[in-house]
């Protein structure tokens, strides 16, 4: 199981229907991830119904905010008599039809539930166990919420429940990440921080660190650094595989996947790969096959301005018939 435990609040996923620096790309990613247990990612039933009950509302918020964007009603008087004052009051008049075009797709698509967000939170449901709230993780809640506990506020319950719900779910002596902007898990001295309670709570009852994000982005690139887009989970964790393959099965498997990955794989990618190629001898003993001398070939040829920095050995056992001078100089990536 990953060391990565994650808890992404409700108003981080209904942030996807509004002005937001995080992009669906973001989801995307994260869906990669957990499909492939890189993180585990904790939701449940109180959450996905506080994201569909307060849907609605953001979108509507959004989509008025859009619409009434501010679009100039016309030119000044002295702007009237230049050459450009016709083409801009044609670009008015189209900028408003483009923009009650979106408006009213936005509203016919959100009505349907397909948006593009709509479908990434349907997968996110889909590729984690979504946890039931049973009435005694209610009553905890409500009991912290008696207390004053945090989180969350006094005139709701749903951090309390997902708190108590985390208490329960994430192993004994795991690091927890939390996602949420609205405040409600942060330090009211420090900015951007876990407020202290909870870290203390979490340090006495679940022997591990708890730390705050506020947003999506920045905590996917601090921890995976190398993943520009959901593409590049799946690369990575082929790369992974070929590197560490154990058995000629796992080799074959791992270059059956990288042969379709071949036009994103960059050259620390394939500088691994190469590597892998001379130092792991599941790979060497069956460089003779096709399916590993195919791609080692097209990965020669796709790199092959830079193999100088590979060991001369790697060409001598997979590609006999070429030699770094017989290779072109400009061979486009």
């Amino acid at each position: 199981m990953t060391d990565l435990h994650v808890f992404i609040d409700t108003n981080i996923w209904l942030s996807f229907y509004a002005y937001n620096k995080d992009d669906l790309e973001e989801l995307r990613k994260l869906i990669a991830l957990v499909r492939k247990g890189k993180l585990t990612l904790y939701a449940n039933s109180q959450l996905r119904d506080e994201f569909y009950r307060n849907r609605e509302r953001k979108l509507a918020e959004s989509i008025r905010d859009f619409s009434k964007t501010n679009i100039p009603k016309g030119l000044p008087r002295y702007m009237n008599e230049y050459s450009e004052a016709a083409s801009f009051r044609d670009a008015l008049k189209e900028a408003e039809i483009q923009r009650d075009a979106l408006t009213a797709r936005a509203k016919a698509d959100a009505q349907s539930k397909s948006l593009v967000a709509d479908k990434l939170f349907a997968d996110i449901l889909k590729v984690v166990q979504v946890g039931q709230i049973p009435q005694s993780i209610v009553s905890k809640a409500l009991d912290r919420r008696v207390r004053g506990n945090p989180p969350g506020k006094s005139n709701s319950l749903g951090d309390q429940i997902h708190w108590e719900y985390l208490l329960g779910e994430v192993p004994d002596g795991a690091d927890l990440h939390i996602v949420s902007k609205d405040g409600d898990f942060e330090s009211p001295l420090n900015d951007g921080q876990i407020e202290q309670f909870l870290a203390d709570e979490w340090q006495e009852k679940k022997s591990g660190g708890l730390k705050l994000h506020t947003e999506l982005r920045p905590f996917l690139a601090e921890h995976f650094p190398n993943i520009k887009l959901a593409i590049d989970v799946e690369k990575l964790d082929a790369v992974e595989n070929l590197v560490n393959s154990g058995s000629f099965a796992s080799t074959h498997s791992a270059i059956e996947r990288l042969s379709l990955l071949i036009d994103s794989l960059s050259w620390q990618d394939a500088e691994r790969i190469f590597n892998a190629g001379i130092t792991n001898r599941q790979i060497n003993w069956i460089s003779s096959d096709d399916d590993v001398r195919d791609f080692y070939q097209l990965l020669i040829a796709k790199y092959g301005h830079k193999l100088e920095g590979v060991s001369q050995s790697l060409l001598t056992k997979y590609f006999s018939e070429v030699t770094l001078d017989d290779l072109d100089e400009d061979i486009p990536f």
